[in-house]
């Protein structure tokens, strides 16, 4: 029986890149939707991480959002809940080529999140088989420590003021800021973020030790412009918005530009039968 054949990972994109300098851009799935993956993982993203943490998706979903971001050709990623031996663990065997991991806010946190995704005796992730072995060419053990991409996250002043310490376990491919909750742990509302605010200067600061490192830096964006600022600046795990996002955008830019036109004259007392 003849077939078309499946897709083999020799190296994982999404980490080689990150190693050798280059940007990556990706997007955040919120609409736990396999469907909506598969869309979005055709436009040419590199990566899209399936947003456990924040979104209401159950495990057997992510697992098919997984297969459908493979098969419209990204790399499939996911944001665990937390630092956690069993959701990281459970999460690579669903077959995720990476992960980024919440609230890693000193060295230990991130030696932790390493251990978890490698196998022993550089860490402490159990084999139990995974999903994506069979898309692997070679030894799925040895592939997964070489080739993982770790993304741990940076997302309180805490973490910033360690940010080389922790940037420098290895393991560890680079770093996240979520500037949100960075914003919130410094005291700041959003209204005192962008240029020229300490909350800007906190994330500058992280970039300047992932290079001191040789590590990736990485931050979600809003925009395409703040995507194109943050490429300049050397930020290379960049995130664009979600497909929640991008949903709600282009309904509301439809839904502005229908021309409902005058309404419509109340019909004469005594006409309503002509309705019917």
């Amino acid at each position: 029986m003849s077939h078309s054949g499946r897709q083999h990972f020799t190296t994982n994109p999404v980490t080689d890149k990150l190693r050798s300098g280059q940007p990556t851009v990706g997007a955040w799935l919120s609409l736990c939707s396999p469907a909506a993956a598969e869309s979005m993982a055709q436009i040419g993203w590199d990566w899209l991480v399936v947003d456990v943490e924040h979104s209401p998706v159950g495990f057997e979903t992510m697992v098919g959002c997984f297969r459908a971001i493979q098969l419209g050709g990204a790399v499939p990623m996911a944001r665990v809940p937390w630092n956690d031996t069993v959701w990281i663990q459970r999460t690579l065997d669903a077959g995720a080529m990476g992960l980024v991991i919440p609230m890693v806010n000193s060295p230990d946190d991130a030696r932790q999140a390493v251990a978890d995704m490698k196998y022993a005796t550089r860490g402490q992730r159990s084999y139990g088989g995974s999903r994506l072995a069979a898309y692997i060419d070679g030894d799925y053990r040895t592939w997964a420590d070489q080739h993982l991409s770790v993304i741990v996250m940076i997302e309180t002043i805490q973490a910033v003021e360690q940010a080389e310490a922790i940037l420098s376990v290895e393991g560890v491919d680079g770093c996240f800021i979520g500037p949100n909750d960075l914003a919130l742990s410094m005291g700041l509302s959003l209204n005192e973020t962008g240029p020229g605010t300490r909350h800007e200067a906190a994330m500058l600061q992280v970039l300047a030790a992932a290079r001191a490192c040789g590590k990736a830096a990485g931050k979600h964006c809003f925009s395409p412009a703040d995507v194109n600022t943050r490429i300049a600046q050397g930020f290379q795990f960049l995130g664009l918005a979600s497909d929640a996002v991008f949903m709600a955008r282009a309904a509301q830019e439809a839904l502005s530009a229908v021309n409902l036109g005058p309404a419509p004259a109340a019909p004469a007392p005594g006409d309503s039968a002509r309705l019917y």
